[in-house]
């Protein structure tokens, strides 16, 4: 399980969309994110997503720029967000991109391939941004 203050698994899908995000349990979230380069270069099984589950998840919100916040995820997902640049404020996370900022509040994240229950590791997804973008 990765801190849920930890940014690194945010800053590694840097350029990735939202395309997903739901209740798993009451006080855990599922959300895709897309990237494809990423994930059909290192992972070629046919799925385009990495599975973010946000466990303890008290807090998921996206607020366009110039437009009230966002908590449906269904609705921050039709928005397909985009990530940029991460920044860690005590507890948050807050993940910046060209429309908006997620503010995202949880105790650990796990990822996963969206094909499966296949668990990713941070250093095995670290290795697959750096084989396949080597100037990053």
């Amino acid at each position: 399980m990765i801190a849920g203050t930890d940014p690194r698994p945010w800053q590694l899908l840097h350029d990735g969309l939202i395309v997903r995000a739901e209740r798993d349990v009451a006080d855990e979230i599922s959300v895709w994110i897309r990237h494809g380069v990423l994930r059909t270069a290192v992972y070629p099984d046919g799925g385009t997503a990495f599975r973010f589950r946000l466990a303890r998840c008290t807090s998921f919100v996206y607020t366009p720029y110039d437009e009230p916040p966002i908590a449906e995820l269904a609705a921050i997902a039709a928005s397909e967000p985009d990530l940029a640049v991460v920044e860690v404020h005590g507890a948050e996370l807050h993940v910046f991109g060209g429309a908006g900022v997620i503010v995202a509040r949880y105790a650990t994240l796990a990822i996963e391939l969206d094909t499966s229950d296949r668990a990713v590791t941070l250093d095995e997804l670290a290795t697959a941004k750096a084989t396949s973008y080597p100037r990053d």
